[in-house]
C-alpha cells in the first residue's frame, strides 16, 4: 500500500496555535467523554488522570531527564531545554482499572509512568504493556489529533505529565533566548565580524552551549584542535606550560584557529569557575561556509569593499561575484611594493582584506582592511594617470587584486546580456501571466460567472470551475464558508491567506484574481489550470530519469526561491500541491499552509507543527523552531521519491509515530538501482538535519550544484525546454464537455443559492463579520 495515497486532507497535519484546530462539531459534546479536566495555566486537560500537587527531588529531576531522553520528540533537545521541560511537569496518579484515555479521545498530555504498569489497547485489542520508565502520548505534544491508542490501568498509578501548550511554549521560550544570545554574542567576537548576516544566522542556530565546572580543563595544549569557543559566563585561565599568559572573560573567545586548519592545541585553558560556553565546531562550520572558511571570510570582506564603494558599487551583484571570482589573493610583508612609481595607476585594483596600503614617502594610507584602491584611476575616461609615488604595504597583509584585462572581461563579457535578458524575460511573463490577467479579472461580477461543473468539496465549501461572461475565461471559484471559520477561529489565518495570494505574482503559482463574497461565504476567484496533479503523472511515469526530476525539481527550486525572497515559507512540500499543465509545465496550485515569516526584528523562526509526515523536516517535528530552509528538505523528499519511487523515511509507516521517528533518527540510504552519483549527493545536502547546509550558502550555489551542470535554467524560466510528460487529453477535462456544460448550465449564483439553502434553515446566516471586510 501506498502510504502517500490517502486523500490529502487525510495526510496533512496541522496544529493548534498559528492554524487553530481544523476539526469541525461542537466541542462541548466532544468534552463529555473525558471524565477530568485538570485547569493548567489556563489550559484544558482532557486525559483521566487526579493531579497531585508534589515538588521534585533530586531523584525525580534524573528519572524524568533519563526517559525523556529516550523518547523521539525529545531527541535533539540539549540539557538545559529538557531541564526546563522537567521543571514544568506535574505529578497526577490513575486509578487501578481506570482509563487514562481511550482511542479517538481528544489528546492533551505526554506521561512517563513512574509506578504502576498499564495496558496499550487498539481496537479493542491489548497490544503491549507499560511500565515504569516508559513514556505515551508523545504525538499530544506535537499536535491536535485524536488518540490512535487506548492506556488502561493494571494497578493504581503515578505519573509525570506534560501538556502540549505549556511544552511547546517552554521549548519555544528557550530556543528563542537561546538563539538571540547567541546571535548578539557573535556580533562581538571578532571572527565573525567578516561574515554575513545571513552566516552568522547559519552559524548562530547550529552553537551548542557547553558547561565547565572550576578548574576543569577546557582544551588542553597539544591536543587536536576542532572546536572554538565563546564565554558566555565565567572566567578561564590560558596557560602556557604551567605558567599563566592571560585570563579571558565574558565575550571573549579562544580555538579560533582550530575552525581554519587540523592543528592543535598551543595552550591550554582552565575554568577558573563555573563557565558556560558557546561551542562551535569545524566540522558543522565547513557545512555551512564550505571547506576553506578563511576563503569564505576573504570574499565577504572583498564583497563589502566593492558594496560600500561609490563606483564599485553601481556593478550588478552578479559582475561583483564574477570579478570576485577572478580576483587574486596573497599574502605581503610591510614594505613589498604593490605599483611601482612611474607607471600606470589603472593596471589593477587591490582589494585590502588585512593590513592596509600607503604611499611610501609620504607615508599616506590610502587604503584599510575591506577598502578598494584604484578604481578611481581605472574607471576614468581621461588618460591614466601617472603613479609619481610607490604603492606599499604599510603592513604586513593580505591582499586581492584584479588587472584591467580580466575586470574588463568580467563586465562587458557575455554575463551582463544574460542577466539583462533573463530579467526582461521574467519581467515579461509575470506581466502577461499575472499583471494583466488580474487587471481584467477586476471587472469580473459573481453575477455574471457561469456555472460548468463542481470539481471538488474542500473543507470548508465546494470548488467550482466558472466561466466568465465578461472575457470568456475559465476560472475557479474556491467558497469557504464564514460560519466554520469562525467557529474554528479561523479568521487570521484567512486573512493570511488572502494577503499571500495578494503578493504572489509568479509564473509557476497559480494566479490570484479577485474575492467576493456573500452573506453565509467568501470565496477565491482562482486561474484555471487545466492539467493532472504531480502525484499522478509521476505514477503515470514510473521512475523518473535523470532529466525528468532535474525538470520537476529546477521549477521547485525557482518557486521556494521566490517565495524565500518574498519572506514566505511554505512548509508542504510534496507532488499533490502541484499540477502539470496541458503543456508539461509545474504550476503550484495551494497557498493554505504558507506563511510570511518577517516580522519587525527581520525573519522570525515559526513553530507551528504543519505539513504532511513523509515530508516534513526533522526540525518541525521537534518543535525547536525553524524557516523557509524545511522547504528544502520536502524538495530532497521530493527528488528521493522521483528517482526511487518511495519515500526515504517512513515508506512502509501509517503510524505517524513511525514516520516521525524515522526522520529524526534513520540514516538516508539509496536503492542499488540509483546509479546517479550527482542526485546522491544533492539528496544528501538537501536532506541534511544541518538546516543551513541544505541551501549550500545560497540559491545561486544550489542552482549551480553539479547534478544541474547541463541544465538551462533560463529555458526552464521561458518555458521553452523540453517537458518530460504531457498529459493524455483523455485525463483532461475534455473541451467539448465544457462546451456542452457550458450550453446547458445555470448561473453559478442559483448553484450557490441552492447549496446555501440548507445552511439558511439552519440559521447560519452569518453577515459581515468583520475579519473579512476587505473580501
Amino acid at each position: 500500500m501506498d502510504p502517500r495515497s490517502q486523500n490529502n486532507s487525510d495526510n496533512q497535519i496541522h496544529c493548534d496555535g498559528e492554524e487553530d484546530q481544523r476539526s469541525g462539531g461542537d466541542e462541548n459534546d466532544k468534552l463529555q467523554n473525558f471524565k477530568h479536566n485538570i485547569h493548567e495555566g489556563g489550559e484544558v486537560i482532557h486525559e483521566n488522570v487526579k493531579r497531585i500537587d508534589m515538588k521534585k527531588t533530586l531523584n525525580d529531576t534524573t528519572f524524568i531527564l533519563t526517559c525523556l531522553k529516550n523518547h523521539f520528540v525529545f531527541y535533539n533537545l540539549s540539557e538545559a531545554e529538557l531541564e526546563n521541560i522537567v521543571n514544568k511537569m506535574f505529578y497526577c496518579e490513575a486509578a487501578a482499572g481506570a482509563y487514562i484515555f481511550k482511542q479517538q479521545d481528544h489528546a492533551t498530555c505526554f506521561f512517563i509512568l513512574q509506578r504502576g504498569s498499564l495496558e496499550v489497547i487498539v481496537n479493542e485489542k491489548a497490544k503491549r504493556e507499560l511500565k515504569t520508565g516508559d513514556g505515551f502520548g508523545e504525538l499530544a505534544l506535537l499536535y491536535n489529533a485524536p488518540r490512535s491508542a487506548s492506556v488502561k490501568c493494571f494497578e493504581n498509578c503515578n505519573l509525570w505529565g506534560i501538556d502540549r501548550n505549556t511544552f511547546r511554549r517552554a521549548v519555544e521560550e528557550m530556543i528563542t533566548k537561546e538563539y538571540e544570545e547567541n546571535r548578539k554574542f557573535m556580533e562581538v567576537v571578532r571572527f565573525f565580524h567578516n561574515l554575513t548576516n545571513e552566516q552568522k544566522d547559519a552559524i548562530a542556530a547550529v552553537l551548542i552551549v557547553q558547561k565547565f565546572y572550576k578548574n576543569q580543563i577546557i582544551v588542553n595544549e597539544g591536543d587536536p584542535g576542532s572546536s572554538f569557543y565563546i564565554i558566555k559566563e565565567g572566567t578561564v585561565s590560558v596557560l602556557k606550560g604551567n605558567k599563566e599568559v592571560r585570563k579571558l572573560y565574558k565575550g571573549d573567545s579562544f580555538g579560533e584557529q582550530a575552525l581554519y586548519y587540523n592543528t592543535v592545541r598551543q595552550m591550554t585553558v582552565r575554568a577558573e569557575d563555573d563557565v558556560k560556553c558557546l561551542a562551535l565546531g569545524r566540522d558543522s562550520l565547513t557545512k555551512i561556509l564550505g571547506d576553506q572558511v578563511h576563503v569564505v571570510t576573504f570574499r565577504n570582506l572583498q564583497k563589502w569593499a566593492f558594496e560600500k564603494n561609490a563606483l564599485l558599487s553601481k556593478l550588478t551583484k552578479a559582475q561583483i561575484d564574477k570579478v570576485l571570482d577572478v580576483m587574486k589573493i596573497s599574502s605581503c610583508k610591510a614594505g613589498d611594493v604593490i605599483l611601482k612609481k612611474g607607471t600606470q595607476a589603472n593596471q589593477k585594483i587591490i582589494v585590502i582584506i588585512e593590513g592596509s596600503l600607503k604611499k611610501s614617502k609620504s607615508g599616506i594610507t590610502v587604503a584599510t582592511k575591506a577598502q578598494a584602491w584604484g578604481e578611481e584611476y581605472f574607471l576614468q575616461t581621461n588618460k591614466a594617470k601617472i603613479l609619481d609615488d610607490d604603492i606599499v604595504m604599510e603592513t604586513d597583509g593580505v591582499i586581492a587584486e584584479i588587472t584591467a584585462d580580466n575586470f574588463i572581461d568580467c563586465i562587458q563579457g557575455e554575463l551582463e546580456e544574460v542577466i539583462k535578458k533573463n530579467e526582461k524575460i521574467l519581467e515579461k511573463k509575470l506581466q502577461k501571466s499575472d499583471q494583466t490577467k488580474k487587471k481584467e479579472a477586476q471587472n469580473i461580477k459573481k453575477s455574471e460567472l457561469l456555472h460548468i461543473k463542481t470539481i471538488a468539496y474542500g473543507q470548508f465549501g465546494p470548488v467550482y470551475l466558472v466561466k466568465a461572461k465578461y472575457n470568456q475565461q475559465l476560472y475557479v471559484l474556491k467558497a469557504f464558508n464564514k460560519n466554520q471559520i469562525n467557529e474554528q477561529t479561523l479568521e487570521k489565518q484567512y486573512l493570511m491567506l488572502f494577503l499571500l495570494l495578494e503578493i504572489v505574482n509568479f509564473p509557476f503559482i497559480i494566479s490570484f484574481m479577485k474575492t467576493f463574497k456573500d452573506t453565509l461565504d467568501v470565496y477565491f476567484l482562482l486561474e484555471y489550470v487545466r492539467g493532472m496533479e504531480l502525484f499522478d503523472v509521476i505514477r503515470d511515469i514510473g521512475l523518473l530519469s535523470t532529466y525528468d526530476s532535474q525538470f520537476y525539481v529546477a521549477s521547485m527550486i525557482l518557486i521556494t526561491e521566490y517565495l524565500h525572497h518574498q519572506n514566505i515559507i511554505y512548509r508542504d512540500i510534496k507532488p499533490e500541491n502541484f499540477m502539470v499543465d496541458d503543456k508539461g509545465f509545474l504550476k503550484l496550485i495551494d497557498l493554505g499552509t504558507a506563511k510570511i515569516v518577517k516580522g519587525k526584528q527581520g525573519i522570525i523562526r515559526t513553530y507551528t507543527i504543519i505539513g504532511t509526515p513523509h515530508y516534513m523536516a526533522p526540525e518541525i517535528i521537534c518543535g525547536k523552531g525553524y524557516n523557509c530552509l524545511v522547504d528544502l528538505w520536502s524538495i530532497g523528499i521530493c527528488l528521493y521519491e522521483f528517482m526511487c519511487g518511495m519515500v526515504p523515511f517512513g515508506e512502509e509507516a501509517e503510524d505517524p509515530y513511525e514516520i516521525y521517528e524515522e526522520i529524526i533518527k534513520k540514516d538516508i540510504t539509496y536503492p542499488n538501482y540509483l546509479k546517479d552519483k550527482k542526485a546522491k549527493k544533492l539528496m544528501d545536502q538537501l536532506l541534511s538535519r544541518v538546516p543551513e547546509v541544505r541551501l549550500g550558502g545560497s540559491y545561486a550555489s544550489l542552482k549551480g550544484n553539479p547534478w544541474f551542470e547541463n541544465f538551462d535554467w533560463e529555458k526552464l524560466l521561458e518555458k521553452e525546454i523540453k517537458t518530460p510528460y504531457l498529459p493524455p487529453a483523455d485525463k483532461l477535462l475534455p473541451e467539448l464537455e465544457i462546451k456542452s456544460l457550458e450550453q446547458n448550465g445555470k448561473m453559478i449564483e442559483e448553484e450557490i443559492k441552492q447549496e446555501q439553502s440548507v445552511r439558511q434553515m439552519d440559521g447560519q446566516n452569518q453577515g459581515d463579520q468583520g475579519w473579512e471586510k476587505d473580501f
